[in-house]
């Protein structure tokens, strides 16, 4: 299900594949039913995936607070903020919902709550079973479930590398995707101790892929503090 950010908050809107426009507000949507809850003026009713031609909805209060919090690396208020939008809205394909979900995964692994975020992306791997969001999905899963292994973490991202879409101009949803990935890898190679190879995936994100922003602006931050640690560093 494909969802554009338009309308305010109370005026969403769904257009089913019947023609029909409907304005309301999206409550939630259930990734095990496949339905979308859907409140409007004759009532609140379930629309089943298959009748959803398109979704548009307005970011949900507390996204862009929660969006500054990971910036800053400030996990709690990241996992205050984007837990309720990340766990109504997962299942539906929208940028601010898909940085929302990966941003609180993140935010778990920080904090070592490694078991909410395998639970979380393997939510988001049922929820989204093709695509860039399923790819995300792996990513995040392959990172809650390494545990200590830095080695076998980052043979299973290399195992990734293939699926992406990079080219000249890769869409926002493969933008994103491979931010998230190189982001990921990024953090491997630190772990590792190879800083050369961090740096270089760091630098992806914040000049390739800088989007969401959020994790942009981690990115730079990481760039800043490697340099900083390392004087002589260089790259490729």
């Amino acid at each position: 299900m494909t969802v554009a950010c338009n309308g305010l908050f109370g005026q969403d809107q769904i257009r089913l594949k019947s023609g029909e426009v409907l304005d309301g507000t999206v409550v939630k949507y259930d990734e095990g039913t496949a339905t979308l809850t859907f409140k409007f003026d004759k009532g609140t009713l379930g629309y089943g995936q298959a009748d959803l031609a398109e979704v548009k909805m307005k970011e949900r209060p507390g996204v862009a607070e929660g969006r500054k919090a990971l910036a800053e690396g400030k996990m709690d208020e990241v996992i205050a903020a984007w837990k309720g939008p990340a766990n109504d809205f997962v299942g539906i394909n929208n940028p601010w919902v898909l940085e929302c979900v990966g941003g609180l995964g993140q935010a778990y692994l920080a904090q070592g709550k490694v078991a909410d975020a395998e639970v979380l992306y393997g939510k988001m791997k049922k929820s989204y079973p093709s695509g860039p969001a399923a790819l995300r999905a792996e990513v995040g899963l392959a990172e809650a479930t390494a545990g200590r292994d830095v080695d076998g973490l980052l043979q299973r991202l290399k195992g990734l590398e293939g699926q992406f879409k990079e080219g000249l101009r890769p869409l926002r949803e493969d933008r994103e995707t491979l931010a998230e990935y190189y982001f990921a890898r990024g953090e491997t190679y630190e772990k590792k101790g190879d800083a050369k190879k961090a740096l270089e995936d760091f630098l992806r994100v914040s000049v390739l892929y800088p989007e969401p922003p959020s994790l942009g602006k981690r990115a730079e931050k990481r760039v800043e503090a490697l340099r900083q640690a390392n004087k002589d560093l260089v790259t490729d």
